[in-house]
């Protein structure tokens, strides 16, 4: 009996053996390519990271740099903030598509310089959100696991991932100018390789001044300022049109959460910067308050950093405070708009920068041209004469008049203007509301996912050290240092 046992295991592993030496070949799937192109890879993480982003931008961004405020819900708005791991994990998933990418157009085969461009246009991109909101990250090794077995890379300094983005960008534009034909993919720019050229050195210009403070960009900035393509108007605008067929696809609103839309309401500083300025995007932007015995064109705006109780009754509750306008939401022509970069974002760039001196060119110009910008933007009539010589308004060579202007067209993407106040500290109108719980100063990054702390501790560990041994929202990186 026993030789019949040992008989019997010893045949059914040779039957085993001979089935499986074709198992991968029987279990292949002959639909499914064994390598995805870029065509397909491209709109995916595009349209991924742009749902993501704008989410972010105009939630937690327009909130954090006031723009909104929360009247339900309110833990953020008071700064009771966590590590927003579910963006981290997004925005490194779609980073392994565009490594995916990236390889596939390097391949002496497949080879695609232009493919290969717009995937470093994007691969900067990402690496600033993530950079910008929790300070040393993965870079280097981020993307490691497959090609080399790293499960856990280590981090890079701010100071380093700057220097290789802005790099990238530059090489990104080089390689689009070759113009070479792309097969498909592009939702962002119809495959226009011009308009991706402006992209790449508009945001270029983006993150030189963003560490303009710590290191000398002037060069950089007149280089391509005299000879790069950037921005020419709106039409070249980076946005993300969405079908708009309803609600669902018109925005992404809290991650499908429509109800969350109407937790936003207009902030008491945007309240009184657009009535002090007679601003028309107020009508654009927010809609009266809807208790019937008000006065129908009655805006009212709630404070920021609010209690849920002290939110909630705000001016005898809910009614008696202006909601979002729902129309940019769904439907006017601005709704199917989610914007990573706009014209009028690098105009008041160049306006700082001309007034600073870090370039030639007359900066009043540059202002001027960003706030006609926006409003053309919104499609919203304004007399520009009369907007433009207001106190407060009329170009004075100030900084914080730019920062304001800029501040206001962040609207939608304000996580820009969040940026924007930790390295200058303007709008200085910008102060933490009654019931926040960071000792009366706005957070400048997240906590770090948990999932580093358990499955990458010791790379994680060091990070912390080099911020002062803690994983604190009030740690400034490397470019708001000073």
């Amino acid at each position: 009996m026993k030789n019949l046992k040992t008989f019997l295991l010893t045949m059914t592993v040779l039957v085993m053996a001979g089935c499986t030496e074709d198992f991968e070949e029987i279990n292949s799937n002959p639909n499914e390519p064994e390598v995805v192109t870029p065509d397909l890879l491209l709109p995916t993480v595009i349209s991924n990271t742009m749902n993501e982003v704008v989410d972010f931008a105009w939630d937690n961004g327009n909130i954090v740099s006031q723009l909104t405020a929360k009247i339900n819900f309110t833990d953020f708005d008071r700064y009771n903030w966590g590590s927003e791991s579910g963006r981290w994990n997004e925005l490194y998933g779609n980073l392994t598509e565009v490594e995916a990418i990236l390889t596939y157009a390097r391949a002496e085969e497949t080879a695609n310089s232009s493919y290969e461009g717009m995937a470093l246009v994007l691969k900067s991109w990402i690496y600033s959100i993530l950079t910008d909101n929790w300070g040393d990250v993965p870079y280097e090794e981020a993307i490691s696991l497959q090609t080399d077995g790293i499960s856990t890379p280590a981090y890079n300094s701010q100071q380093e991932i700057y220097t290789a983005l802005i790099t990238d960008l530059a090489t990104a534009d080089d390689l689009l100018s070759l113009g070479t034909p792309i097969l498909g993919g592009d939702i962002l720019y119809s495959g226009d390789l011009m308009k991706w050229r402006k992209l790449a050195n508009s945001l270029r210009m983006r993150y030189l001044m963003r560490i303009s403070n710590v290191t000398d960009v002037s060069g950089q900035m007149q280089q391509i300022l005299g000879s790069q393509p950037l921005f020419e108007g709106n039409e070249d605008n980076a946005v993300l049109r969405y079908p708009a067929t309803s609600q669902v696809d018109s925005w992404p609103v809290s991650n499908g959460r429509i109800g969350g839309f109407d937790e936003h309401r207009m902030s008491t500083t945007s309240e009184s910067v657009l009535k002090g300025f007679n601003d028309n995007r107020i009508f654009a932007w927010f809609q009266p308050t809807d208790n019937p015995d008000d006065d129908p064109d009655l805006f009212v705006g709630l404070p920021n950093g609010l209690s849920e109780n002290n939110a909630s009754t705000f001016n005898g509750g809910a009614s008696n405070v202006s909601r979002l306008n729902q129309s940019f939401f769904y439907d006017s022509p601005n709704s199917v708009q989610a914007p990573l970069m706009q014209y009028a974002e690098l105009q008041f760039i160049l306006a700082e920068a001309a007034q600073r001196g870090l370039v030639s060119g007359d900066a009043q110009s540059f202002y001027e041209a960003g706030i006609q910008a926006s409003f053309d933007f919104w499609n919203t009539a304004q007399d520009m004469d009369v907007y433009l010589a207001q106190p407060g308004v009329a170009y004075d060579g100030q900084l914080e008049t730019i920062i304001t202007q800029k501040w206001l067209a962040s609207f939608l993407v304000g996580a820009e203007a969040w940026y924007d106040y930790r390295r200058t500290g303007l709008p200085s109108f910008i102060i933490p509301g009654q019931d926040n719980v960071n000792n009366d100063q706005v957070p400048v990054r997240f906590f770090y996912p948990d999932s580093e702390q358990t499955l990458n501790s010791e790379n994680y560990d060091q990070a912390i050290d080099a911020m002062g041994g803690t994983d604190d929202l009030n740690a400034k990186g490397w470019w708001e240092s000073n």
